[in-house]
């Protein structure tokens, strides 16, 4: 299997730096930062026919330095914490023996795919696919599940958690765009019951299970002008703000509304604030499609996940630290 590959000196020479006495950054501490110019000896891996929405960036190259920016928390050098990159070891020591169970859009559906290529498994998709999809691939030598579940209204997660028990949930859905009441309606008398039951099936099996629902990020008006991120989350609001026809500027306002649902909720759960990262992201799109993301240029999802488990299944963090520096 392929793992992400090593750097070359890059633009910034403090990223990804560890020491082993460092502790992680906590969840809440990743959401504000910069994107980082880095440069890698070759792509982490190469896109495959059939990727769904996010197709393959359209300057990728396959036997060429790998440039691409990578998310760096200001909370890195404020409070000298780490946020660990992705790397298919630490993955599947964490997960070893666990389903993971990512479900949602095709944001979500895309999620998936960059954690097969990650883990060395991808897998060749037809060129049309049922909008309700669902694939599974057996990661990490055969010891691991991961599940890839399209699901625009989150409507059959209940059917997910009875046929495959997973023990890390990832949702999304906000896209494919409703009226607040509608979604509200959905997440507090439909959703929310279904994951209550989840969760206290878990603690009856004794199954140390983690929820973490990712929120929306809104497309960028015009991307094909942008060659590189943004700085001003402000500006792309902005930005953003402009834009009705997919109900691009009704994301922010939805996001808080199901945040403070969840916290209204008697729910167990963890936030990936991606709105706040890649709503950053401009220049993240390719031909002409200003939701999406291409790879290999995007696997910002896969790498909060990786940080979020680390975080959440933290008796072996300290493990995984020292191997880090034992490998170098």
């Amino acid at each position: 299997p392929s793992s992400v590959p090593s750097s070359v000196p890059s633009s910034d020479p403090t990223l990804n730096h560890t020491d082993q006495n460092e502790q992680l950054c906590p969840i809440e501490g990743i959401q504000l930062g910069r994107w980082v110019n880095v440069t890698h000896n070759a792509p982490p891996y190469t896109p495959m026919r059939g990727e769904m929405q996010q197709k393959t960036c359209s300057d990728f190259k396959v036997d060429a330095q790998f440039q691409t920016y990578e998310w760096e928390p200001n909370a890195v050098h404020s409070t000298g914490c780490a946020f660990k990159q992705f790397t298919e070891k630490s993955y599947c020591k964490l997960m070893k023996n666990k389903t993971v169970a990512i479900v949602g859009d095709s944001t979500s559906f895309d999620h998936y795919l960059s954690l097969t290529h990650l883990l060395g498994v991808p897998q060749a998709l037809p060129r049309a696919m049922a909008k309700d999809a669902l694939m599974t691939s057996r990661v990490c030598g055969n010891a691991s599940t991961l599940i890839g579940k399209r699901d625009f209204y989150l409507n059959s997660v209940n059917d997910v958690v009875r046929k495959h028990s997973p023990d890390v949930l990832v949702l999304n859905r906000g896209a494919h765009y409703v009226d607040d009441s509608t979604l509200m309606l959905h997440m507090n008398q439909t959703l929310f019951p279904q994951l209550m039951d989840w969760q206290e099936s878990c603690r009856l099996k004794s199954k140390d299970c983690y929820l973490v629902w990712r929120t929306s990020v809104p497309g960028h008006p015009n991307c094909a002008q942008f060659t590189e991120p943004a700085t001003s989350v402000e500006k792309m609001e902005e930005l953003v703000r402009n834009e009705t026809r997919y109900n691009w500027d009704k994301f922010s306002a939805q996001n808080e509304l199901v945040l403070e649902s969840f916290k209204r909720s008697n729910l167990t759960y963890e936030v990936m604030d991606a709105y706040h990262t890649n709503i950053l992201r401009p220049d993240l799109h390719d031909r002409g499609d200003c939701l999406h993301t291409c790879l290999p240029n995007d696997n910002t999802y896969a790498s909060f996940l990786h940080h979020m488990l680390l975080n959440q299944y933290d008796t072996i963090n300290n493990m995984l630290l020292m191997d880090e520096e034992t490998d170098r």
